[in-house]
């Protein structure tokens, strides 16, 4: 298994379990292994790459009740998605409405 594609599958984990945040994020991983988080809105992966000096970059979204993470280190791409559990899938899109035993529970 290709560095890039295990290390999209960990994100991926992590972004699952996680759960409520709704925002997209773009994890940007230079030449020295430091890593970078921001907002990917209005970039390209090639762009961020480009601007940053990345040497690999994840994209998590979310849509609906699924996380996709898509990894580019400008010679390969992947591309994975899975759904959101029901319970965090609550928690992230109405968490306002849910009775405070639920908002509690992970």
């Amino acid at each position: 298994m290709s560095p890039l594609l295990r290390k999209a599958e960990e994100i991926l984990e992590v972004a699952v379990a996680g759960g409520n945040t709704p925002n997209d994020i773009a994890i940007l991983i230079d030449r020295q292994g430091g890593m970078r988080m921001l907002d990917p809105t209005c970039w390209s992966l090639a762009g961020l790459a480009a601007e940053f000096g990345a040497t690999a970059i994840y994209k998590v979204e979310r849509r609906g009740g699924s996380v996709r993470v898509e990894g580019w280190d400008g010679a390969d791409r992947c591309l994975l998605q899975r759904s959101a559990s029901p319970r965090k899938l609550r928690q992230a899109m109405m968490p306002q409405f849910l009775p405070p035993a639920l908002q509690a529970v992970s």
